[in-house]
């Protein structure tokens, strides 16, 4: 009843007062489900009483999260009829036209689609060869949107969309082509977070999710790079429409009828089934000649990485994808070299491959929230997409994955993308004869990064001051990263190609880890010997480049850097402290608060790892919290292996020195967590549910 009220702030216009406005049928929805909401609460407190016996905790909460999500519903839909209420009276408004009266029968007004009914009688269409008539004044109405970011074509660049369904006649083909430039398109998923199972895991994405996706729209705006299309559910996309000006997104009802997903415990718009949705949408603009970046919301871009694809190291790859390596699994082993690096005698096999040994399979892991492919119909890369989303649909029609841990519960994370496409590339994996030495089919091949250099012709770092770059470059050409040939099981329409995949570098494609820090200056004292009063002077800094750089030392070396294993209330705040918040409509370059020392400006830090931390000295980055989480210049100071130092720390924050907390504020063990820091080696310490 409440949203009554809301209506956009891009689109605000004139209403009745509200007594005077029958209920829609959104408000009705909005009503019934807040009476069944406070139904099911009394009827919980009864089961859990003494008086109703004992009763199944996990099943009640599913239930009330359900009906919260069919309340959300609800209240999203009603939103969505109102803002396009408001913004229609306005613009007839404008224009001088008698703005119609809301009648009780309000689908008559916003149309079917905002009814539970069919319309009764249809809409008249006018004869053949007739014009239209509009009134002029309404072609002079401006349009809301007009002139931000994402609304309006600019140039060559992408062209806005209207939004539609993918599986709607000729939209998928239309949306490619409107939002590609030269045949790249960048492919990012985002839902609207209804999943209960991803909101019990991390409550805060309910939340932050979509603030991620402007954070990432924002930054890729900055490098120049719009050609994205947004895959969401049909309410999200109205949501960034209307909210956000955001004429880049569309939605699928593909497999929305299948039968699996109600025992699955599944249903349209769930993450689960828009992450295989996406994967065969990424193989459909592959067999329509377009190449893909698919790319997680919660990344950030330090560099344009387009350039780097096309690089002489990375061009020989049909697919480059993010390495989760660094891992416990592998006792945190970086690929390295084990014997000089060698090409084939026959470059034409593999052009600018140069190989320096083996690693096995199980060692290498894929972690598809960052994903480059370039392939086509019969290619080796092209069948581990087709396969990633055929392995899900065949799973989803099988019966429901119930492991004992959960007591006859169905376990429907058995249903994420990740592993499928790890087990599609490990059984499509083939013998390289160009590898040497060669590669039996088991194993990867280990690439020296100095095969090849990693940039083309005439492009440099994205330092400002380019006498940094060759120092970047020599970070970078230390790198050794995994290759693997993959071979179709069969030809498709007589072609069968082998194509090679890399696990990029993790200077390219890398996971981060964060822990929040309480008193940072006392871990500043304890950590650096050389610590002083000028240093505690040190003012916040805005790299004048196109996007904020990596903090600290690793300023121009990482280029997109992924949290996967990160809560999202930590991951919101990282991004803050780094000067990564882009999407935030109050960022800006600098302040007068910049001036001052910003080690005092907040009593938080962030403290940074990253996975290509291993090979270098920095082995971590301590930022500062802006003040009072408004955007700010980053403040950061790249520290040692504190390793060595772990017991003085401990002694140090037990007399009241640094505290390390969790996200949500309660204090962790020291013993061993600056060591686990350096590399990120242990996916779950970082992710601190508590």
């Amino acid at each position: 009843v409440c949203a009554r009220q809301f209506v956009p702030r891009y689109c605000r216009g004139p209403s009745p007062p509200a007594s005077q406005m029958p209920l829609l049928e959104a408000e009705k929805r909005v009503l019934a489900c807040l009476l069944c909401f406070c139904a099911v609460i009394f009827g919980g407190w009864l089961v859990l009483s003494p008086l109703g016996g004992v009763a199944d905790t996990h099943q009640l909460e599913t239930m009330f999260l359900e009906l919260e999500e069919e309340l959300e519903e609800a209240q999203s839909d009603l939103r969505e009829a109102r803002a396009e209420a408001s913004s229609l009276r306005e613009a007839l408004r404008r224009a001088g036209v008698p703005s119609p009266a809301l009648s009780a029968n309000s689908s008559s007004f916003y149309g079917a689609r905002h009814s539970s009914q069919p319309a009764s009688q249809p809409h008249a269409q006018p004869k053949a060869g007739t014009a239209v008539s509009t009134p002029a004044a309404l072609e002079k109405i401006r349009d809301p949107c007009a002139g931000r970011p994402g609304a309006t074509a600019r140039g060559s660049g992408p062209r806005p969309i209207p939004g539609g369904d993918l599986e709607a006649s000729g939209v998928l083909e239309a949306a490619f082509a409107a939002r590609a430039v030269e045949g790249e398109l960048i492919f990012l998923s985002v839902g609207d977070t209804r999943d209960h199972r991803r909101v019990a895991k991390d409550p805060a994405l309910k939340d932050i999710s979509t603030d991620f996706l402007l954070h990432l729209l924002a930054n890729l705006r900055a490098l120049g790079r719009e050609n994205w299309l947004i895959l969401s559910t049909r309410r999200l996309c109205g949501r960034l429409q209307a909210e956000h000006c955001e004429r880049s997104c569309v939605w699928s009802t593909l497999w929305d009828d299948h039968p699996g997903l109600e025992p699955w415990r599944l249903k349209p718009g769930d993450m689960f089934l828009m992450w295989a949705q996406q994967w065969r949408y990424v193989a459909r603009a592959l067999e329509l000649g377009y190449r893909v970046f698919r790319a997680d919301t919660d990344v950030y871009f330090a560099e344009d990485p387009y350039p780097l694809l096309r690089s002489p190291l990375l061009r020989p790859f049909e697919m480059v994808v993010q390495h989760d390596f660094a891992s416990m699994l592998d006792n945190n082993r970086r690929p390295a070299c084990s014997a000089p690096p060698r090409r084939p005698a026959d470059s034409a096999v593999a052009p600018g491959l140069q190989t320096c040994g083996t690693r096995p399979r199980h060692l290498a892991l894929l972690n598809i929230g960052l994903l480059y492919v370039r392939s086509s119909p019969g290619g080796g890369a092209y069948a581990a997409i087709n396969e990633t989303w055929a392995a899900f649909l065949s799973k989803l029609s099988g019966p429901p994955y119930k492991p004992k841990h959960l007591n006859g519960r169905v376990e429907s994370q058995a249903l994420i993308d990740q592993p499928f496409m790890r087990k599609a590339v490990d059984e499509l994996a083939a013998p390289d004869s160009a590898s040497l030495p060669p590669k039996p089919a088991s194993h990867w091949a280990v690439v020296s990064g100095a095969s090849a250099h990693p940039y083309p012709a005439g492009v440099t770092c994205s330092l400002a001051d380019q006498g940094g770059c060759g120092a970047v470059l020599e970070a970078r050409r230390k790198t050794a990263f995994l290759v693997q040939l993959v071979r179709p099981r069969r030809p498709l329409a007589g072609l069968r190609r082998d194509e090679r995949i890399a696990l990029a570098p993790d200077w390219l494609f890398g996971r981060g880890c964060l822990t929040h820090v309480r008193r940072p200056l006392s871990l500043l004292r304890a950590a650096l010997p050389s610590w002083g009063a000028q240093d505690e002077q040190q003012r916040a800094s805005c790299t004048p480049t196109a996007a904020q750089p990596a903090p600290g030392a690793a300023a121009g070396v990482l280029v997109a850097t992924h949290f996967v294993y990160s809560m999202a209330v930590k991951r919101q705040r990282a991004f803050a402290a780094f000067g990564w918040s882009l999407g935030d409509a109050r960022n800006r370059s600098r302040s007068a608060a910049d001036d001052d020392p910003c080690w005092r400006r907040s009593d938080t830090a962030i403290l940074f790892g990253h996975t290509f931390f291993e090979q270098s000295p920095s082995k971590t980055v301590l930022c500062a919290m802006p003040k009072d989480g408004a955007p700010a210049c980053s403040c950061c100071r790249s520290l040692p292996s504190l390793a060595a130092k772990d017991s003085a720390l401990r002694e140090k924050a037990r007399a009241g020195g640094f505290v390390l907390e969790s996200s949500n504020q309660h204090r962790i063990r020291v013993d061993g967590h600056f060591s686990a820091m350096e590399g990120c080696n242990d996916y779950q310490r970082f992710w601190d549910r508590r």
